[in-house]
């Protein structure tokens, strides 16, 4: 039920073991892991954002430096969560999140600076290159951004803690080069929402988040037309281990479980899984791990789930 020992320095890696199918008695399980040591010498140690992509039938996770201005991509492999540097890659702009989305069978990098006032939207190829294809003024001050496929749309969602402005552009493929970003939908929300978590449901998007201000925990449902915003699924009173939260992090199960882990500051880390219905979540394990842990980054595969925690 907990690692065996607690790690004592970052990059922290942790394997996920679920239950022994046909063991009555089995639970999930976090054990401490070890990265090879070429792997954790390769991600960054200011690493201040993360994201994975599939290109090429490869599975890669990415992390950005911002002292370097670049973005390693590391190959994820089933026997190790990485397995080899495949590329450091510079990026024009400085970020604060960034998220893997793909239009027409190619894969694209949106990223945005809480400090600047652009969305900016990258065409990633073969070799792992970066290129701009759209600088979009959005305003400053998002706290939140993440990309949304549904079906034959793609649209990008952001939102500012400080003001609740929520907005929501369609991303699309013009005839020209380049894509092209169109404002459908924009709301104000509560302010000092945080910790968003999304996921897929039966190819329906939800996102949980919390509001540790006001002491709420909500799970949400954006609705599927591109120029209507999200409904209330479930709002309820938020946990103590939620309030101490600093990170939250989601992981999609093979078949279609939706899963996240919250860490607070003091090493304490929770996984638990959404009910299907999205009315709650069961919690299915915890550990001591180490503490200060700046960045969650989950691995998912066919045959193993992991769980990097970096300073």
């Amino acid at each position: 039920m907990t690692a065996s020992t607690t790690p004592s320095e970052f990059p922290v890696c942790l394997a996920i073991q679920p239950p022994t199918t046909g063991s009555e008695d089995s639970q999930w399980g976090i054990t401490t892991a070890t990265l090879p040591s070429g792997i954790a010498q390769a991600i960054p140690t200011d690493t201040s954002a993360t994201a994975r992509l599939t290109i090429n039938g490869v599975s890669c996770s990415l992390f950005y430096s911002p002292s370097q201005g670049s973005i390693s991509f590391i190959e994820e492999s089933d026997s190790h969560p990485l397995s080899k540097l495949l590329s450091n890659s510079a990026v024009d702009q400085a970020l604060t999140t960034m998220d893997v989305f793909y239009l027409g069978g190619q894969a694209y990098l949106a990223t945005y600076d809480t400090a600047s006032s652009y969305l900016n939207l990258y065409r990633i190829s073969a070799d792992y290159s970066l290129s701009s294809v759209r600088n979009q003024y959005v305003g400053e001050g998002f706290t939140m951004m993440h990309v949304l496929p549904y079906r034959d749309t793609t649209c990008v969602v952001l939102y500012n803690g400080s003001t609740g402005a929520c907005v929501k552009y369609q991303i699309s493929v013009p005839p020209y080069d380049g894509l092209s970003l169109q404002e459908v939908w924009s709301d104000i929300w509560a302010k000092t929402w945080g910790h968003f978590t999304f996921f897929v449901f039966g190819g329906e998007n939800f996102f949980l988040k919390i509001n540790q201000q006001h002491e709420k925990v909500n799970i949400d449902h954006f609705m599927d037309d591109p120029d209507e915003g999200s409904h209330p699924v479930l709002s309820e009173n938020a946990s103590q281990s939620m309030l101490n939260a600093t990170s939250l992090a989601g992981f999609q199960g093979q078949q279609g479980q939706s899963y996240f882990f919250v860490y607070e500051n003091n090493g304490n880390l929770s996984l638990n899984s959404i009910y299907p219905n999205c009315l709650g979540w069961w919690p299915l394990t915890q550990t001591q791990t180490l503490a200060d842990a700046g960045c969650l980054h989950p691995i998912s595969s066919k045959n193993s789930n992991w769980l990097l925690l970096l300073k």
